[in-house]
């Protein structure tokens, strides 16, 4: 009689140790990309007439958030690309101290001119552009600027009680992309 494979059945083998935590870790990343994803889906590229100091015009682009997330180009056939990125710290819904330092990334095919920061209440906070951020020039090779990509800020000093973050990140071609975070001030 010869054995056939395509009929042979395999018992489920148990994970080893290592394999599980590999496993574990693996969910754990594609749930962050998925936060990611989630994240940068309210992004919007602004184009502006007549360069990167004019006023935005009111016909906006949007782009879908797996295009965001990668700096795929707009439907359409649209080269232009919304400056994308990803607020690392503070994680939505933290409880931070006004003052503790919050960090991220950011990039576009024409480069970072700006990022800039303001809490709803209206207070703002410079940011410190053109720094290392691991694995984003490993990630993004192709956009200016890959390897400085990392940016830092104070968090505003706020009242007690949660409050909603703006990162704006302004493309040296003029486009908008915003990041909201929820955080709280305890």
């Amino acid at each position: 009689m010869t054995h056939n494979p395509l009929l042979t059945i395999e018992c489920p083998k148990l994970l080893s140790h290592k394999e599980t935590i590999v496993i574990s870790h693996w969910k754990r990343s594609v749930c962050g990309l998925g936060v990611a994803v989630l994240v940068l889906a309210s992004c919007r590229k602004t184009e502006t007439a007549g360069g990167a100091g004019a006023t935005p015009s009111p016909a906006v682009a949007s782009e879908t958030s797996a295009q965001a997330a990668t700096g795929g180009a707009a439907p359409g056939g649209d080269t232009s690309r919304a400056p994308f990125g990803f607020l690392d710290t503070p994680k939505e819904g933290a409880a931070v101290k006004a003052g503790s330092w919050a960090f991220g990334w950011a990039l576009d095919d024409s480069g970072i001119a700006q990022v800039t920061v303001a809490a709803d209440s209206g207070q703002t906070s410079p940011v410190a552009l053109g720094q290392p951020f691991p694995g984003v020039a490993k990630d993004h090779p192709a956009y200016p600027n890959a390897d400085k990509a990392g940016f830092g800020f104070p968090v505003p000093t706020l009242a007690s009680g949660p409050h909603t973050l703006v990162v704006t990140l302004v493309a040296r071609d003029g486009g908008r992309t915003e990041i909201r975070r929820q955080i709280r001030i305890p």
